[in-house]
């Protein structure tokens, strides 16, 4: 199978009637057995990663997508609320389609919204945000690699070097939560 012209990571492209977001893609020749496409691909709706083997007769369709720069504003209890910085449009993202990346909202920073069909089908974040630390104990006099807990502004809580105090800005990864570093703002 010759790999399509469209296709690239990030594409969506459907299979068996679900849209997928297409996360790697690879072909693979043996001598004697034709080409297969290998996709690793996450299902747009329900989040699922998979790996699929397209041969010959595999009907996959690259589909028309849209990403768009949205900045956030505020959430209620549905819904979070964006808008385009070009049309000034407000787009309220249910809060399910979020999911667990909720926390790394941050009011006024842009984020990648991905639109299928003109709905909002995947928020973006990024790989790691910049909190404020709520409260932390004091740093105690224990030598070696010790941590302590710290609270954040989002509610969230991350182990933290001894030296990190209260009011102090720290990087996130919004994959792992754990602390990255001193943030630099």
């Amino acid at each position: 199978m010759a790999i399509p012209h469209n296709l690239r990571k990030g594409a969506i492209i459907r299979l068996d009637g679900q849209a997928y977001l297409v996360l790697d893609y690879w072909e693979a020749r043996t001598g004697q057995r034709r080409p297969v496409l290998h996709v690793k691909v996450r299902d747009v709706l329900r989040g699922r990663v998979i790996e699929r083997v397209l041969d010959d007769h595999a009907k996959a369709d690259v589909i028309d997508s849209q990403n768009r720069l949205l900045q956030y504003m505020y959430s209620d209890t549905s819904s979070c609320h964006f808008m385009d910085g070009q049309t000034y449009d407000q787009i309220a993202i249910p809060k399910e389609l979020i999911g667990e990346g909720m926390p790394f909202l941050v009011e006024e920073a842009d984020y990648r919204v991905l639109f299928l069909e003109e709905r909002p089908v995947i928020v973006e974040l990024p790989p790691s945000v910049n909190l404020e630390v709520v409260s932390t104990p004091p740093a105690s006099n224990t030598s070696g690699n010790t941590y302590k807990a710290a609270k954040l502004k989002n509610g969230i809580e991350v182990q933290v070097p001894p030296f990190v105090k209260d009011g102090d800005m720290i990087r996130v990864s919004t994959e792992t939560r754990e602390y990255l570093g001193k943030s630099s703002e």
